[in-house]
């Protein structure tokens, strides 16, 4: 044995630093947080206060933590409904071959991945201003009623929606048009001998084919947008300051809320019960998913 660990040394002395990164700044957050979550804490250097389940229990009848509930749930069926559909739809366009430009059009529509969100949310915020923002010009030169896009709760959450929607179609259409050009060309053109339409084509070849890719893009949005944070943390920054809910809580995550209470409120244990309930809700989600399409995406273990 002694051998044995002297000839391998070499190896586990390499990836020594990965383990020891990993224990540091991941799993011991995560375990302390699990702690945390159990205690009562109200500031920073404060001592701890055993509660047990307390904070968990407390959860239950919390109308904003339940409310922020409702928002993120809100907010990830319309996004990631949306968003897929439109994905596929320009996945499908994208690859036909007899398009010209398809490389630009892919650029344009990848590029609000790459750009800076800050940036990205610092012009919205002014195509949605009530006073001096595009949209709102468009709207009167028609002579149609302009909207307080983000200080109205009637179209805060709309105007939020349509923010995750622009930026992240772009991305999921390129892991779309990844799938697209595995499918064998064989089968389009048997098809078309056979004498099936364009329509056809796609609803009983590409969908179907293409559903395990589909499949993938779900879950991950999903898991995305239930972690919603950034969108809204930086459309608030001025007015209703930074990491709030926008008007009457109208975009309030729970991640929002997780930051609220635990680096405005500094209600450190509440806000660790907080981050695990979403934890496990995510966790529960991504498994139900899997579980009721799992074996039709290819998942055969399951």
């Amino acid at each position: 044995m002694r051998s044995k660990l002297g000839k391998y040394r070499t190896p586990y002395l390499f990836i020594a630093p990965f383990f020891v990164l990993f224990a540091a700044f991941v799993l011991s957050p995560i375990v302390y947080s699990l702690w945390l979550s159990l205690q009562e804490v109200v500031g920073i250097y404060v001592p701890l206060q055993f509660v047990g389940l307390k904070n968990y229990l407390d959860l239950v009848s919390d109308p904003r933590f339940l409310h922020s509930l409702v928002v993120t749930f809100t907010y990830t069926f319309f996004q990631v409904t949306i968003m897929v559909v439109l994905a596929v739809i320009l996945a499908l366009i994208l690859d036909q071959r007899t398009l010209r430009g398809r490389n630009v059009y892919r650029l344009v529509f990848f590029f609000p991945v790459i750009t800076s969100f800050i940036v990205a949310a610092m012009v919205f915020k002014l195509l949605l201003d009530k006073e001096i923002g595009l949209f709102n010009m468009l709207l009167r030169a028609v002579h149609m009623r302009t909207h307080a896009w983000l200080e109205d709760p009637t179209y805060a959450l709309p105007s939020l929606i349509t923010i995750g929607i622009w930026r992240w179609v772009g991305y999921q259409m390129v892991i779309l048009l990844a799938g697209l050009q595995n499918i064998p060309a064989e089968l389009y053109d048997s098809a078309r001998v056979d004498g099936a339409g364009s329509l056809r084509i796609v609803f009983r070849i590409t969908l179907p084919l293409l559903f395990p890719v589909i499949f993938f893009v779900i879950v991950m949005s999903v898991i995305g947008s239930l972690q919603l944070f950034d969108e809204p943390f930086i459309l608030n920054m001025h007015g209703g300051g930074a990491g709030s809910g926008g008007p009457a809580d109208s975009m309030l995550s729970t991640a929002i809320y997780l930051y609220q209470t635990g680096f405005l409120d500094f209600r450190l244990g509440y806000a660790s019960a907080v981050g695990y309930v979403l934890t496990v809700v995510i966790l529960a989600i991504s498994l139900l998913q899997i579980l009721t399409f799992g074996k039709r995406a290819g998942f055969a273990e399951i």
